[in-house]
């Protein structure tokens, strides 16, 4: 087990290019092994033909090698030829021999029709009133038996073909034979011509919508890039290997190129910021390309002018060259994972285009029916997306690293916050005791403080001592005192609580001076705010109102009345004595109002409202408590 371990953690260790390097040599082994040029077995392949095209309103005669390419003519070939091919003497038809014979076409184009001892076999988009061009795909054509002859030379085959005007027009090596044969490599074409084009186009377009993805949540240039080459390149593989495309030829062509041009310019601006070289010639130039690009394809498709596509190819082709050499030669050194990555991979899929171009154009030894670069382009799209999947991989790590930073900070200003709310807790403790003991010494010396000093000048005066006086005053005092402490007490904003609490200190006052009692004191909400200091203002409001109506009001009655109002609680003490008028003219100049302004002055602090109302007979105070909270009078 120790072996295997060892041998896991070597692999998963491993740059992810040296895996790409294995790919690719994988994938190009088996492109070797597809393409190699062993003769289809029971077919035999047509290499020349004898041609008969119209020059200059001109029939005339022309022996070709096959493939025959328009474009290599010169003046370029137009219009229709007719090919005629010689039966291979080595494919005798006997009489006892019932196998299908067939017709493979790698490439004809645009249109053709195949003609078999003067009869014409199959005729494909001949008579199509739209754009068609069978070049896009291989074609198999079935060979009648019974229209051919015992003497090969006496067969006549013959391929007439339709041009396309800026289309790659001409007739590819023809192979003849058992049509079965023929019909497995006719499948092994159709798979990498069209098949494999169909899957690459499918890649490139979910590629292209991870970039898009990531360009609108990050914003970064780099992924704009990637969706504009990859949505590019499948624009071109789709329009690829359509064979009667929904429309015109002249929109076809402008798409399929301008597709290439837009992949090609914005593909090498990717590479370019990948490998964070933002300057250059070379940059500068191909962003005039994809200005340039879209103008140039339209003159082209207007005048219909084949070398001025030939003349854009060139420049993309050396474009594409220089910018590749020099990218990887400026990036030779330092490279890191995904750069690496791109080198390998831009490398192979330069030299799958290269092969193609030498085989197909230049006639180097191959197999000319497979084209390699869509595979190339396979390979590319796995490299772009592995990079796309590392950069997404590196910006999360990023973010977690950030995340785990952040929480380190934020734990670290928690920790902080928590010691300086448990240092000012700890000084609005202090704060909150020593303004405590403030209004405490100051209640006391104000009530308390003022009964026994009243008291001990009394002692003091060297008069004869009136005891029940002095008890009064001492009482008054005790009184003061139990008061204060009876504040203390928590009761949570009860206002009847606090109510009954009065009732027990004064009862005895009003009992003594023959007042009755009327007590209607109800359940109300709790009122916020009446904590031990607004408790001691009730509770000295209210001494303040039982004092006047003992000292002044000669009442019988008083009515003590709760109320909810909803928003609003209201205590209202009434009283049947002489009323508010009377007790103002009899007291003394100077002292009137000085009780009802302490008392609107306790009532402030604590936002209450009061209000003094002749209630006929009698006088009825009025205190208004908010359930919410107000801000009290400043002190």
């Amino acid at each position: 087990m120790s072996w295997t371990a060892s041998l896991t953690r070597r692999l998963l260790v491993t740059p992810a290019y040296w895996w790409a390097g294995m790919l690719l040599v994988v994938l190009i082994g088996g492109l070797l092994w597809v393409s190699r040029t062993d003769p289809v077995a029971g077919a035999y392949a047509i290499r020349q033909a004898v041609v008969e095209h119209e020059q200059a309103g001109v029939p005339r005669v022309f022996s070709v090698d096959l493939p025959h390419v328009w474009d290599d003519q010169s003046p370029r070939w137009e219009g229709e030829a007719r090919y005629r091919l010689a039966w291979p003497e080595a494919l005798v038809v006997g009489q006892g021999d019932a196998r299908p014979l067939g017709l493979l076409l790698p490439r004809v184009g645009a249109r053709y029709r195949v003609w078999l001892n003067g009869q014409e076999v199959a005729g494909r988009f001949w008579t199509y009133d739209g754009f068609a061009d069978a070049s896009l795909v291989p074609q198999i054509v079935s060979l009648p038996r019974a229209w051919l002859v015992a003497d090969p030379k006496a067969n006549r085959l013959e391929i007439e073909v339709r041009g396309q005007p800026l289309r790659k027009s001409g007739l590819s090596l023809v192979q003849v034979g058992d049509h079965d044969a023929l019909k497995q490599r006719h499948a092994q074409l159709m798979w990498w011509q069209v098949y494999a084009t169909w899957m690459v186009a499918a890649c490139s377009l979910m590629l292209g919508l991870m970039a898009l993805l990531l360009w609108l949540n990050t914003h970064e240039r780099l992924f704009g890039l990637l969706a504009a080459a990859t949505f590019a390149w499948t624009i071109r593989l789709v329009l690829t290997p359509l064979e009667t495309p929904p429309m015109s030829f002249e929109v076809w062509y402008y798409l399929q190129k301008l597709s290439f041009t837009v992949y090609c310019g914005c593909l090498y601006l990717f590479m370019w910021d990948l490998f964070d070289y933002r300057q250059g010639f070379i940059r500068s130039f191909v962003n005039g390309l994809l200005v340039v690009g879209p103008v140039w394809l339209a003159v082209t498709v207007y005048v219909n002018s084949y070398a001025m596509y030939q003349l854009w190819m060139a420049i993309i082709t050396l474009t594409s060259v220089v910018a590749l050499v020099k990218l990887f030669h400026r990036a030779r050194w330092g490279l890191d994972a995904n750069q690496r990555l791109m080198v390998v991979f831009g490398a192979a899929t330069m030299a799958t285009g290269v092969r193609d171009f030498a085989v197909v154009n230049l006639g180097v030894p191959g197999d000319a029916d497979i084209r390699w670069m869509t595979v190339g382009s396979l390979m590319l799209m796995y490299a772009l997306g592995w990079v796309l999947v590392r950069r997404v991989s590196s910006a999360m790590e990023q973010v977690r690293l950030l995340n785990a930073e952040l929480s380190r900070k934020v734990g670290e200003r928690e920790d902080e916050l928590q010691r300086l709310f448990e240092r000012l807790r700890l000084v609005e403790s202090q704060r909150v005791l020593e303004a405590e003991r403030r209004r405490l010494t100051r209640d006391m010396h104000d009530g308390l403080g003022s009964q026994l000093v009243q008291a001990l000048n009394v002692v003091r005066g060297g008069q004869q001592l009136d005891s029940a006086s002095v008890a009064a005053m001492l009482n008054h005092a005790l009184e003061d005192l139990r008061m204060t402490l009876d504040s203390l007490e928590p009761m949570d904003g009860d206002l009847p609580t606090i109510l009954g609490t009065l009732r027990q200190r004064i009862a005895p006052a009003l009992q003594a001076a023959s007042v009755e009692l009327d007590w209607q004191v109800e359940e109300v909400p709790p009122i916020p705010g009446l904590e031990a200091r607004g408790v001691l203002h009730v509770f000295r409001c209210l001494q303040e109102v039982f004092a006047n109506i003992l000292k002044h009001a000669n009442a019988r009655r008083v009515t003590v009345i709760t109320r909810d109002l909803g928003c609003q609680v209201e205590l209202c003490v009434r009283d049947d004595g002489v009323g508010l008028g009377a007790i103002r003219k009899a007291s003394a100049p100077g002292s009137g109002g000085r009780g009802m302004g302490n008392i609107r002055l306790r009532a402030a602090e604590l936002g209450v409202a009061v209000s003094f109302e002749d209630a006929r007979p009698g006088t009825c105070v009025r205190f208004t408590f908010p359930l919410q909270p107000t801000d009290p009078m400043p002190q």
